[in-house]
């Protein structure tokens, strides 16, 4: 056994003997003279589970959070730690996701909420401390907080171990989302506790306003892959047009991507870079082909033509308000840092930085492929040329994390030799 596997069997193992654990001690307090309410709340929740929203890279979010919250404030921790642990494991069991998100999912509902419920029920006895008018609504939200952070970090933790992601990125890619979903959510928890409190029944008063967060969500995330798998088709349909430049956006697009991670740019920042590196060029789709594919050197006329297709690219993608950065990327990757660039001219202060990373990648990858009037340089030859126009044509910073990259790449090339 390698050591990354018996890292992951000895958390997986560690989590679900204490998720489990702390399931079956709190089965012990089933009572069962509110076993009518068990099965509702669990059958309620089940139902939830089997519809998550699945974030852009790993993760999962569903209403079930807004659910069990509201379950701990009204019935306490062990009625919420049953219902959650049973209710997540017929869900996975229903949904055929395997014995292992089976007993891992159960037991970091166990965790989370018995950390959740510490928390609220000593925040409820020290309320008197607290000057705020609902004593409960300060317990609340240190709950809730507890529930967010201890979930998302046991999640985070056995995808990165499964997909052997560093831990970082991994809780980089979703945790604006899940923040954003979980925060719009912990209010209706709130007011479905204080509704139920009032009239049990006045709770069914909530149900249309979740399901339209659950559904609004939903597609708005639907939307950012049908967009971007859209945006992509396109680019390599531009790229199609000339054999020599086949792939040629998806490489800029892996170069642009690890160089905006060397220099240690936020995931959001760095996902932005990438598609802008996808669709770069989608502004050629407006340049004759005879120019694109013509062997011999420009000539003027035909020279302002391609400089045409970073504006055109702009203007295809424009009305894609969403990505606003991508858009401000694909327009300036031709710019220069000594201002001799286009279409605007504009200097090192007003080139945003990720069209100075596709500046270099477009270059590096324009270098080392063939071209219908020179052969392709090597790697070496286009590090060489990328270090002698540093500072007029590229920027510094940027291109000396290129050549960490590479120099880190070809250091573990020669090692596994």
């Amino acid at each position: 056994m390698n050591l990354h596997k018996l890292i992951f069997n000895t958390y997986f193992g560690g989590v679900s003997l204490l998720g489990l654990s702390i399931f079956f001690f709190h089965l012990l307090k089933f009572d069962f003279n509110l076993i009518y309410l068990y099965i509702l709340w669990t059958a309620i929740f089940v139902i939830i589970e089997l519809r998550p929203v699945s974030l852009d890279v790993k993760g999962q979010v569903s209403l079930a959070f807004a659910l069990i919250l509201a379950i701990l404030m009204i019935y306490g921790t062990s009625f919420s730690i049953i219902v959650s642990a049973v209710g997540t494991a017929l869900a996975d069991i229903i949904g055929k996701r395997g014995w292992q998100k089976v007993i891992f999912n159960s037991s970091q509902y166990s965790i989370s909420l018995l950390a959740a419920g510490t928390v609220y029920e000593k925040f409820i006895s020290a309320s008197v401390q607290f000057n705020v008018i609902d004593e409960h609504i300060l317990p609340f939200i240190f709950a809730a907080t507890t529930i967010v952070v201890i979930n998302f970090l046991l999640v985070a933790i056995i995808v990165s171990l499964s997909y052997r992601m560093p831990l970082l990125d991994v809780i980089k890619m979703d945790v604006g989302m899940i923040a954003l979903f979980l925060v719009s959510l912990a209010p209706m928890s709130l007011l479905m506790a204080i509704l139920y409190t009032n009239k049990p029944w006045s709770i069914i008063l909530i149900l249309p306003p979740l399901a339209l967060a659950h559904n609004g969500f939903e597609n708005y995330l639907k939307l950012r892959k049908q967009t971007r798998s859209t945006m992509e088709l396109l680019a390599d349909a531009v790229d199609k047009r000339d054999p020599y430049t086949a792939s040629h956006s998806a490489r800029v697009a892996g170069y642009a991507q690890k160089i905006a991670k060397e220099m240690g740019l936020p995931y959001q920042q760095i996902e932005d870079i990438s598609m802008a590196g996808r669709v770069h060029d989608l502004g050629k789709i407006g340049v004759k082909d005879f120019i694109l594919q013509k062997n011999g050197r420009l000539t003027e006329e035909e020279y302002k033509e391609m400089q045409s297709h970073p504006q055109t690219g702009y203007n295809i993608l424009s009305p894609l308000k969403m990505y606003k950065d991508v858009l401000l990327f694909v327009l300036y990757h031709h710019e220069r840092i000594d201002g001799k660039g286009y279409p605007y001219g504009l200097d090192a202060k007003r080139i945003p930085l990720g069209a100075r990373i596709l500046a270099v990648a477009d270059c590096f990858d324009a270098m080392t492929t063939d071209r219908p009037y020179r052969k392709a340089m090597s790697a070496e030859e286009a590090f060489k040329e990328l270090i002698n126009n540093s500072g007029s044509q590229f920027d510094p910073g940027v291109v000396q994390a290129f050549i960490r990259i590479w120099e880190k790449e070809q250091q573990q090339q020669y090692g596994e030799s």
